[in-house]
């Protein structure tokens, strides 16, 4: 409860003049190894693990020495990569979400906001059975990428990184895993 009241005051102070919550949500809870993703780490981690294995067989067989820091380096990099799945659900159990009066946002689990205003959502998707919540896709611009990574654009959302005059704006938000995701659609839909 004690993350959900700081997140609360984080928007509190984050919101504008005149804005007010319709709707919000946090991450539900889901295993790591869920629906269509389990296939996609599995084969992530067999990939990573092969790797590394080939990359030290053939630096340590050349009949050379071999530096450690170089063995350490392919290792490190192979345990970063086993992790990286560890690390992005963490990451998005850590995310809260808010349809507002004006605006969609996404908070961070380092309360880093990112957000879309109502008037420049172009499409949303609501998508339902990829996780234990829904998953609800803002900007069409990420219909495309959702199949093959919607753990990753979760946590990362679309940006113009050539634009940072209007810092945390998003040209694409991904509210993965929320509880009552016909409700924020319906906000979305009065909000047009």
């Amino acid at each position: 409860m004690e993350g959900t009241s700081r997140a609360g005051q984080a928007v509190e102070r984050y919101l504008r003049e005149g804005e007010r919550i319709c709707w919000q949500s946090g991450t539900a809870p889901f295993p790591l190894l869920e629906g269509g993703e389990r296939w996609k780490i599995i084969g992530k981690w067999i990939g990573t693990v092969a790797a590394a294995a080939a990359l030290l067989a053939l630096y340590t067989g050349q009949g050379r020495e071999w530096r450690v820091k170089a063995v350490a380096l392919i290792l490190l990099i192979a345990v970063l990569m086993l992790l990286s799945p560890v690390v992005e659900r963490r990451s998005l159990l850590g995310q809260r979400y808010w349809i507002t009066n004006q605006r969609a946002i996404l908070m961070t689990r380092d309360q880093t906001f990112y957000y879309m205003e109502l008037s420049e959502i172009d499409d949303f998707q609501l998508l339902r059975d990829r996780t234990v919540g829904d998953c609800l896709i803002l900007g069409g611009c990420l219909f495309e990428e959702v199949d093959r990574q919607l753990r990753w654009r979760a946590c990362h959302p679309k940006t113009d990184i050539q634009n940072d005059s209007r810092r945390g704006l998003a040209q694409g938000l991904a509210f993965f895993s929320v509880e009552d995701g016909a409700g924020a659609a319906e906000c979305l839909r009065r909000a047009a």
